[in-house]
């Protein structure tokens, strides 16, 4: 049992834990912690599964699901799927304290490719903007992300997005009308 918890622990943070490009770095040097319900590791497979109320850690990473299914193909290559009600993922970014956010019904992490896939009502925030679909993805390499308001079931829906002015001074107190400024 030991050997599959080395062997598959790791697979799990490359699955979840995309080390997104601007993510806190430290975060990869720290410990692992993984709770849920119950848990099912097949070696010989190189899967696991961990069921009920999953909390994942390490540093500042953390996310909760209800399930989480990790897979690892036979060149070391993993993907991972979260599943929840809904899945909440949270990281601080480095060199900054903004954090990205995420939330969706499932989270997808494919490290041939390096993309994380947010499927039914995907949020994803990064500081003060935020981008909302029926479907995001985000491309970890060229950090992009591309959005779809229908969602993969083929509900008609639409993308939202919000994005906040950077640096700029408060704005001044409005003035009544003839430009005179108001009086206490």
């Amino acid at each position: 049992m030991k050997i599959a918890i080395r062997t598959l622990l790791p697979l799990v943070v490359a699955c979840l834990v995309p080390g997104l490009a601007l993510a806190e770095k430290a975060d990869r040097n720290r410990p692992i912690q993984i709770e849920a319900d119950s848990v099912r590791m097949d070696d010989i497979n190189k899967t696991a599964v961990y069921l009920g109320n999953v909390l994942f850690t390490q540093g500042t990473l953390s996310m909760a699901a209800d399930r989480v299914d990790v897979r690892q193909d036979d060149k070391g290559m993993a993907t991972g799927e979260a599943t929840g009600q809904p899945v909440h993922f949270r990281q601080k970014m480095e060199g900054s304290d903004e954090y990205l956010e995420a939330r969706a019904l499932r989270i997808e992490y494919d490290a041939r490719t390096e993309t994380m896939k947010l499927t039914g009502n995907a949020w994803i925030s990064r500081g003060s903007d935020e981008l909302r679909g029926g479907v995001i993805v985000y491309d970890i390499r060229t950090e992009r992300y591309q959005a779809q308001g229908t969602t993969e079931a083929g509900v008609q829906g639409r993308v939202r997005a919000m994005i906040r002015p950077r640096n700029q001074p408060p704005a001044a107190p409005a003035q009544p009308a003839g430009g005179a400024p108001a009086k206490p």
